[in-house]
Order: structure tokens, then sequence, then C-alpha cells
């Protein structure tokens, strides 16, 4: 978990409450799952008002994203986790309480995350190479006739696009389609989701 190594490391507890819908009585009963550097990772050990609890309590979803909170994590684990899994530096917010303001607070500054670009630069994966690498396999499966030429601008544009994205995987916006794409069924009106090799993650 890259804001909260200590949690799996020497089992400290950090709080973790949803950021909205405060006025609604939760309804269901979680856990949260990550990755560590070596493994699955998961959160089953929460803090609550009569000690220790083995779920936290959320709300019920209804198809719109639902935000959580990990509280006194503080600069200790963010530098301990700053390249945790090649992932890099979360998106920032410096958020001031302030009585005067609407909602008695007010975001002072934001601070980007790390892109793909950064993380796998560090280990010397390079961005002009890796573009490189990927037109030619695009051009061999447009020579192999497997993609359209058009359906392989379209990847590698994505890819490209992609290495100047945030390290972590975005769920709401993670869909790239390409139409038409042919499929072992049949050879060419089926829509296919494809995905580019690299987006939405340092690690790939």
């Amino acid at each position: 978990f890259q804001s909260m190594l200590d949690h799996w490391a020497i089992d400290q507890l950090f709080p973790i409450v949803p950021l909205h819908r405060l006025d609604e009585r939760p309804t269901r009963r979680g856990t949260i799952v990550d990755i560590t550097c070596d493994s699955d990772g998961k959160v089953d050990q929460f803090i609550s008002n009569e000690g220790e609890q083995r779920f936290l309590e959320l709300h019920a979803t209804t198809g719109e994203p639902y935000y959580l909170g990990i509280f006194l994590t503080g600069a200790y684990q963010d530098i301990l986790g700053d390249m945790h899994n090649l992932f890099g530096r979360v998106n920032e917010v410096h958020v001031y309480a302030d009585e005067e303001e609407p909602g008695n607070f007010y975001i002072e500054k934001t601070i980007a995350g790390t892109t793909v670009t950064e993380a796998v630069s560090l280990v010397q994966y390079f961005p002009s190479d890796l573009k490189k690498r990927m037109d030619s396999i695009i051009r061999e499966r447009v020579r192999s006739k497997q993609i359209r030429p058009t359906q392989g601008v379209a990847f590698l544009d994505r890819y490209s696009k992609g290495l100047e994205e945030y390290t972590y995987y975005n769920y709401w916006d993670a869909s790239f389609r390409v139409e038409n794409a042919p499929s072992e069924e049949t050879p060419s009106t089926k829509t296919a989701a494809a995905k580019a090799p690299g987006i939405n993650g340092a690690t790939t």
C-alpha cells in the first residue's frame, strides 16, 4: 500500500472513513484490497469506537465513485512509499480549515502525482524507446492483417497518451475501445475492447 506501508509492515492501524455521504447510515461491511511489493494485500483491521474491528462500515454503491480517506499517515509513510511498486507519488492537496470559507475549509495547493513516464524513466525505460518498440509491434500486426492501419494509429496514440498519465489505475476513466477490431469469431465487424501495454500502470 503506497500511502500506509506500516499497516502491512508492522500492523499499524490508520483511521479509514468514507469522505462523503456522511449524513447516511452505512448499510454495508467491507475490507480493502490492494497490492504490496510482493503480494496481494488487504486491510481487514480497522479502528472503531469500540476498539478494533475486522470490517469497515460502508454505504451501498450506486454506480458513482465512492471515496475513502486514510488519515494520520504523515510524511514518514509518504517518504517510505514514494516509489513503492514504481507507482510514485499520489495526487496531493493541502487543505486548511477556515471558518470564513464555504464548508469551513479551502484548498491551498494541489500537487500532481507521478506520471508513467517519470516512474519508468527512473529505472532506465525511456518514453522514446518504449514508443519505438510499440510502433514496431503495431506495424507487424498491421502487416499480418491482425489490425487495420487506422487501428494501429489509435493504439499508438493511446499508448503515447498513457505514458503521460497518472500511474494509478482510474476505474472511472479506464476504458479504451477500438471499433470493428478483428476477433477470432469473425474477421471484420465485431467490436472489441482493447488496451495497449503499459497504460494505467507503471509496472507493466
